[in-house]
Order: structure tokens, then C-alpha cells, then sequence
């Protein structure tokens, strides 16, 4: 049997530290886990990962992307976001173009990608949908600008501005697991067998969050714009398909489908900078032997 081996990356905004940081570790002692890799899935800031790897950066260079001073400029100018998103996108564009050139598409990686977005009307006036960006030789996606695709699956509404008409890919996959079985099943894609298909799921920590007020009353702007915790009904989208996106895939999969996402004991933000050193201490004192045991066995 040949494997079909398959890495997925989740969303979560500077919560991406924690991924990058795990990945770092488990490349220092799994030095084939990326080399054998045969497809990258990321969304939001996860994508900025995928898509990293598949050009060819290392893992230490993706923690530094998720420095303290990067998170910090891409956060910054924030303004009142009540009739505007709370950030431009200028200063995460100008990160993104450090690391990946102004003409690069995705034909052009060096390894298979898939990264979610969702498009608010069709390239021909159609209606919205899911928008599944790729790099397989029959995708229609394949011309895409690199910078231009992690912008359109990063641009979480109230914090980033859309981007040519698209919004966060977390909307519809928060966790690409799904996703990236799919197409890899797909003739389309990689057209794989099911029993072909191994996945590694790393997520940005499962952030503990709850309501604990009486919701019965609550309406636009509770579910919308309160603080405690912070734009509800954003974070139950994103975090609650990341989990369902989990379980789907690991029922398909089973023993082939691990999935590393830490318990994070602190309410993150996505744009909660100050917040990265206790992130990427998490990753680091994080027990993988059990991760790394896995990959031993699976990623032969």
C-alpha cells in the first residue's frame, strides 16, 4: 500500500506560535516528517504555515514569522470597529511579502497545498460558497498568487477587511482536516484511496472558552460585539467546526488521523500578541512522545 501523507494546520491568528513552535519540535526529532509530506492543508494563519512549508521554509522560520515584533506590527493601528474592521491588512501583507515573492503562485511550490477560503460572490457573479484553494496540475486555483491566497484565507471579518471578495477560510473549515481529505480524494487532486490517507492535524490550542451569563435575552450586538468573551458568535463558528472537523476526519481515518492541540489555560485572542511568549512556552514544555511515536510508525 502506498501512504498518502497528509499535514494539516489550523486557524487561530498569533495562536499560529503554538503551531509553528510543535512543528519546530517534532522536526528536531522526526528529521523525514516534512520531506515525507506529501500534502500541506492550512487555513487563516495556518496557511501561512502550509503554504510555507510547501515553498520550502523550515520550521524555525516559521516560528520567527510569529515573533513578538511580526504579531505586534500586524496588529497595529487598531481602530473602533463598529462601522470598520479593527485592522487594515497592509502591515500583514508587507510580513507575507518578507517571506514569499511578490510573483510566486501556488503552481510554483515546491510541494502540494490545499488552504480554505470562502468567496462572497462567484469569479463570474455566482453565489457565495467555499472556495478551496490548490495546486494540482487540473485545479482552476493553480494560477493564484501565493500572497494573494493566504491574504483571501486570512481575512477574518471584524478584525482584517475581505480580500477580493473572499473572508477567513475558518468560516467553513476553521480545521482543514476535512477539506484536505477530500481533495486528496478527489480525482481532481490527488486521487487517493481512503486507506491510503494518514493525517496529521496540528492545531492552535483548544482554547477553553464558555458562556457562562443567561443568553436567553441576548441579541445582535451580545452575540456579535461583547467582550466576555470576546465576538461570540465569531469564536463558536471558528472553534466549533475546528472540533467538528476533527471528529469527522478521525471517523474516517481512525488509527491513521492524530490530532496535537494543547489546551490552552488562558483566553487567547487572535490578535492578543502579548500573549505569544506564553504560547510558545506551552509548545515547548508540551509532552510529543506520544505524537512522535505515531509519526514513527505511520510516516514510514
Amino acid at each position: 500500500m502506498t501512504k498518502y501523507r497528509i499535514m494539516t494546520f489550523d486557524g487561530g491568528g498569533v495562536r499560529g506560535a503554538l503551531s509553528a513552535t510543535l512543528l519546530k519540535r517534532l522536526d528536531e526529532q522526526l528529521p523525514d516528517l516534512i520531506k515525507k509530506t506529501d500534502l500541506f492543508a492550512g487555513t487563516s494563519t495556518g496557511s501561512f504555515i502550509a503554504l510555507g512549508l510547501a515553498f520550502g521554509l523550515t520550521p524555525k522560520e516559521l516560528v520567527e514569522l510569529y515573533s513578538v515584533r511580526n504579531c505586534r506590527f500586524i496588529f497595529n493601528s487598531k481602530y473602533p470597529e463598529l462601522f470598520r474592521p479593527r485592522y487594515n491588512n497592509k502591515n500583514l501583507k508587507r510580513v507575507l511579502s518578507k517571506i514569499f515573492p511578490k510573483n510566486l503562485k501556488l503552481k510554483d511550490l515546491k510541494r502540494k497545498v490545499v488552504i480554505p477560503s470562502f468567496q462572497l460572490v462567484g469569479d463570474n457573479g455566482e453565489e457565495w460558497g467555499p472556495k478551496f484553494y490548490s495546486n494540482f496540475l487540473d485545479s482552476d486555483t493553480k494560477n493564484a498568487y501565493v500572497i494573494d491566497v493566504a491574504l483571501c484565507s486570512s481575512a477574518a471579518p471584524i478584525y482584517f477587511p475581505s480580500y477580493k471578495n473572499h473572508i477567513d477560510g475558518g468560516i467553513i473549515a476553521n480545521n482543514p482536516s476535512l477539506a484536505a481529505i477530500a481533495i486528496a480524494r478527489d480525482k481532481k487532486g490527488a486521487n487517493q484511496k481512503l486507506d491510503n490517507i494518514y493525517m496529521l492535524s496540528i492545531g492552535t490550542g483548544f482554547n477553553s472558552s464558555k458562556i457562562m451569563s443567561d443568553t436567553t435575552t441576548w441579541g445582535v450586538f451580545e452575540w456579535t460585539l461583547q467582550q466576555d468573551p470576546p465576538y461570540p458568535l465569531l469564536n463558536i463558528f471558528f472553534d466549533g467546526n475546528m472540533e467538528t472537523d476533527s471528529y469527522y476526519s478521525y471517523q474516517l481515518l481512525r488509527n491513521k488521523y492524530f490530532r496535537l492541540n494543547p489546551k490552552i489555560s488562558k483566553i487567547v485572542d487572535l490578535d492578543d500578541w502579548s500573549k505569544i511568549p506564553y504560547l510558545t512556552s506551552l509548545a515547548e514544555e508540551y509532552n510529543i512522545i506520544s505524537v512522535v511515536d505515531w509519526v514513527k510508525k505511520n510516516w514510514k
